[in-house]
């Protein structure tokens, strides 16, 4: 698996270096600081995933793949936690809060290396469909136990402090996390933050209101700092399966 980093802080660069130098099948190509050097040696060169950064100057790590006319697998790279959200449209496949530690980041390549395997034996994989979730699931801490929770049967979790509630279609499970931890744990593909103290499943939303969303007949508020990319989410995922719709 060849990789580049791009990140304008040479600390970054050197955990991630460091971490990835433990990881045999990983081929470290190259790092830049500079964003518009990668842009540069992409096309020219076989780089299966680019860890990247957002907050760069010169070009953000949320524009820079607009500028690739077929960007590898991405893994963002990031000290803020709000930016989540863009990754999921960008179809990041892992988002990765500083400081990076050792398993997380292993957890997000092993991702990428199920990708490529798949996509090596599969030509036609279609990036829109998003992978079944029916038999994953997640271990879930809680005071001295382990909850393993189906993924699909998890509808929302809220936020208290430094505890959050995975509230299923079965039974609230009480944690002690950090409500942006919980956003690593589940895939981005199916929930999204809508709130400081929400994240919601989006196959369990029943009603999109103009300032919430109602599951199991909660109305679960949206807050303005992710209303506008939350509704343009909704509203792309609808023309989506019109087109899909009109194309049978």
């Amino acid at each position: 698996m060849n990789c580049v980093i791009i990140d304008d802080e040479p600390a970054a660069i050197d955990v991630l270096k460091f971490h990835l130098s433990s990881i045999p099948f990983v081929v470290l190509k190259k790092t830049f600081r500079d964003p518009l050097d990668a842009l540069e040696y992409l096309p020219q060169h076989k780089i299966d995933l680019i860890f990247l950064d957002i907050n760069m100057p010169k070009l953000s790590g949320i524009s820079f793949p607009k500028f690739l006319q077929n960007p590898p697998l991405i893994i963002f790279t990031t000290a803020y936690s709000e930016y989540a959200l863009e990754s999921y449209n960008l179809k990041a496949v892992d988002y990765l809060l500083k400081p990076i530690e050792f398993d997380r980041l292993l957890q997000a390549v092993m991702k990428v290396k199920q990708l490529l395997e798949k996509n090596s034996t599969i030509a036609t994989v279609s990036s829109e469909k998003p992978a079944d979730i029916s038999e994953q699931t997640v271990f879930i801490k809680s005071g001295s136990e382990f909850h393993q929770l189906f993924i699909h049967n998890i509808k929302y979790v809220e936020s208290d402090g430094n505890y959050v509630t995975f509230h299923t279609d079965k039974r609230p499970v009480l944690a002690r996390y950090k409500i942006s931890e919980v956003l690593e744990l589940l895939p981005k593909e199916y929930f999204t933050r809508i709130h400081r103290s929400y994240i919601i499943a989006l196959k369990h939303i029943e009603t999109v209101k103009k300032h919430a969303v109602v599951i199991d007949a909660k109305e679960i508020p949206i807050s303005s700092n992710y209303k506008e990319g939350f509704i343009a989410m909704i509203e792309d995922m609808g023309k989506k399966r019109d087109n899909k719709t009109s194309t049978r």
